[in-house]
């Protein structure tokens, strides 16, 4: 057993989490920290170092008083007989360096100086007492120097800050560029601020546009071959309608199952992640998507309204209801909200997916083995749609095992 337990502990876990929170503390801890220092520096000058020597020249005058009391006048010193409390206010620091002081130098002495103002009287064992001025044993006005280093702190941080919004606005504004590009918007974007996140924000434009290159080009050639092959699929379903045998029906499957291919590619190829979101029942959706199934759905949830692209949505669903039903027997839909996001979940009684092999059943033309491999027309771009459709809404797909009909449950989470 290890002497000293080890925790999991950094610096890092008590760091704050955003830029602009992380940035204030960077300019703020070196001028705490400098304000503490020389107000120590300050207090033990002034509050001590000066304090100890104005009082020790006032004892010199205390002694000649007492040794001469008809100078006490001409000194400003009121002498008088009589009880001396003592007190002295707790916070008071000059006045607790004075009565230290005054004890080294008198033996017995009492200091008061609290019950009279700006004021401060000596106690001697013989019952007699002197009073005299408060500022001849301490500078007056101590405390302006710190309240005028305080507050010029105060109005430089608070300028600094102005500053250094300013920075990061153009980070706020190139990371909002990012996350609608991510969810399948262009938002209008212009770089901006220090020359670094200016060289960031060109970066991502240029990025930005060898994307929307790529995809451009992807589009074009899957839609191409997609409307290529149209043509002579269609000539050979019309020679396969006027031929008879025993292997016309089993071409004619073939046909068919080559035709849900390439309008699989085309579901791929299609761009509707750009599409305008508007105000939608998600529970409508739902049904669209159930009505169009390949046969018979249990439907639950209630009326959910938020703002979705209805196209893309009803498609994704499609494709997990397809197969659902086509690799089980039974399937359930429904769909729920919370303050943070609505999802829609498809549940069936198939096999379902192993663990380990679901990041790989969302990958385009990604097949698995055993049930869910192509022998129905699959290229394996079902779930990749899915995946795609929940990204553009800015949320997830995530793939689980259904604890009511035990085969897969696939969720689609989009956030509010």
């Amino acid at each position: 057993m290890d002497a000293f337990p080890s925790f999991p502990l950094s610096p890092r876990t008590f760091m704050p989490r955003s830029f602009y929170a992380r940035a204030a503390l960077i300019l703020t801890v070196p001028i705490v920290v400098l304000q503490l220092a020389v107000a120590v520096m300050f207090l033990q000058r002034h509050y001590e170092d000066v304090t100890v020597q104005m009082t020790t020249n006032m004892a010199r005058e205390v002694e000649l008083v007492r040794a001469r009391p008809g100078l006490a006048e001409a000194l400003d010193i009121e002498l008088g007989q009589g009880p001396v409390p003592g007190r002295i206010a707790r916070f008071d620091l000059s006045a607790h360096a004075m009565r230290d002081r005054f004890h080294q130098l008198f033996e017995g002495v009492k200091v008061d100086a609290v019950s009279t103002r700006k004021r401060v009287r000596l106690g001697f064992p013989d019952g007699t007492w002197m009073e005299f001025s408060r500022s001849s044993v301490s500078a007056s006005n101590p405390h302006q120097l710190l309240v005028l280093m305080v507050a010029v702190a105060l109005l430089m941080t608070g300028i600094s800050f102005l500053f250094m919004r300013g920075q990061i606005r153009p980070i706020h504004r190139l990371a909002r560029a990012a996350e609608a590009f991510g969810r399948g918007q262009t938002a209008e974007y212009r770089p901006s601020g220090a020359r670094e996140v200016r060289a960031a924000g060109t970066a991502f434009l240029d990025m930005r546009t060898r994307i929307e290159r790529h995809i451009e080009q992807r589009t074009l050639l899957l839609s191409g071959v997609s409307h290529d092959l149209r043509t002579p699929l269609t000539r050979m379903k019309l020679e396969l309608s006027m031929m008879d045998g025993p292997e016309v029906e089993e071409l004619t499957r073939d046909v068919a199952a080559m035709e849900r291919i390439i309008d699989t590619f085309l579901d791929f190829a299609h761009e509707d992640a750009v599409a305008r979101r508007e105000p939608v029942d998600a529970l409508d959706l739902l049904r669209d998507a159930v009505r169009s199934a390949p046969g018979e759905v249990e439907v639950a949830g209630g009326p959910v309204t938020v703002e979705l692209q209805p196209g893309s949505v009803v498609r994704a669903l499609s494709n997990l209801l397809g197969n659902a039903l086509s690799y089980g027997t039974h399937a359930r839909a429904s769909v729920s909200a919370t303050a943070e996001a609505v999802t829609f979940t498809v549940e069936d009684d198939g096999p379902g997916i192993p663990e380990a092999d679901r990041d790989e059943a969302v990958r385009p033309f990604s097949r698995l083995d055993g049930a869910r491999s192509n022998t129905r027309g699959n290229v394996g771009l079902g779930l990749s749609i899915v995946r795609d459709v929940a990204r553009a809404h800015g949320g997830a797909l995530r793939l689980g095992r259904s604890e009511t009909l035990g085969g897969l449950k696939a969720e689609i989470v989009i956030p509010l």
